[in-house]
């Protein structure tokens, strides 16, 4: 009887030390998912403009992801008409509610602005989705920015970030839809070898109220320098219709990877004679 009371009594010990086991451990914490560098486009939905770069965020510590800092280093390529802008992101801070959304400041450095504005910062609101691997984003139109001490850059855009793929496209076909303010809209499947030459596809376009069929017969394009989204630079050459009717068979783009490869973001480079921005997926 003893024996069995000692053995009960064992067992309860061990049934508390295990429910302390449990009850006090410390969670490892979760590391912040927006973080490390990001391909984005952009465009206004009201005037010839779009454009396509990349920037890296990392976050503030001791803040759960609420606070971060934009890195120098990153890239803002910019089309205004047949006018096409280059700036370099020098600083800027994120700042996120517990809901993902929040807002993005972020400073540059150029002579004519970005975007040709004469203004070097810009604020966008912006939500993180996706874990992390998404973020959408829209100006916000403050006169001032860095606490109402830096002219705000005063671009109507939209757009979207994705987490930058370093790498060579993958060799296969890229689909993407495109669009421009001036009333056209439209797709293209393009097929890479993944060493640099576009092999073939297709474009179909709507504008007014014809639509046009253009097959790609050939073309080339380079990759940007590691995340550098806006040195990537595709060219191909179709055949049958003039692509949306109204350019020559060269379509020239802009574009920037993300998502390990899978997914792109292009921009009408000046050397077309319609702009767009557009975004599409790898259809391997």
């Amino acid at each position: 009887m003893a024996r069995s009371k000692l053995f009960v009594s064992l067992l309860a010990v061990i049934g508390v030390c295990m429910l302390a086991g449990t009850s006090f451990a410390k969670k490892a914490a979760s590391p912040c998912p927006f973080k490390g560098n990001y391909a984005f486009f952009f465009w206004d939905p009201a005037a010839d403009m779009s454009g396509v770069g990349y920037l890296s965020v990392t976050p503030t510590a001791g803040t759960s992801c609420r606070a971060g800092t934009v890195l120098p280093g990153g890239i803002i390529n910019c089309r205004v008409d047949a006018d096409e802008y280059e700036t370099f992101i020098e600083d800027g801070a994120v700042f996120l509610e517990t809901d993902g959304a929040g807002t993005m400041e972020i400073e540059t450095n150029s002579s004519g602005g970005i975007c040709g504005t004469g203004d070097n910062a810009i604020e966008l609101d912006i939500s993180v989705a996706s874990k992390g691997t998404a973020i959408l984003f829209n100006g916000n139109g403050v006169k001032n920015v860095s606490s109402g001490t830096i002219p705000q850059a005063a671009l109507y855009i939209t757009g979207r970030m994705a987490k930058c793929y370093a790498a060579d496209l993958v060799s296969g076909s890229y689909d993407f839809h495109f669009w421009s303010y001036e009333g056209l809209v439209g797709d293209c499947n393009v097929d890479v070898n993944g060493a640099g030459l576009v092999t073939g596809g297709s474009c179909r376009c709507f504008a007014g109220v014809s639509e046009y069929l253009s097959e790609i017969e050939s073309g080339t394009y380079t990759p940007g320098e590691n995340c550098q989204s806006s040195t990537g630079y595709m060219m191909f050459t179709t055949s049958s219709d003039n692509v949306c009717g109204q350019t020559s068979s060269t379509i020239i783009l802009d574009y920037a990877v993300a998502a390990s490869g899978t997914q792109i973001f292009v921009g009408c480079d000046p050397g077309n004679k319609f702009n767009c921005s557009g975004e599409g997926y790898s259809s391997m």
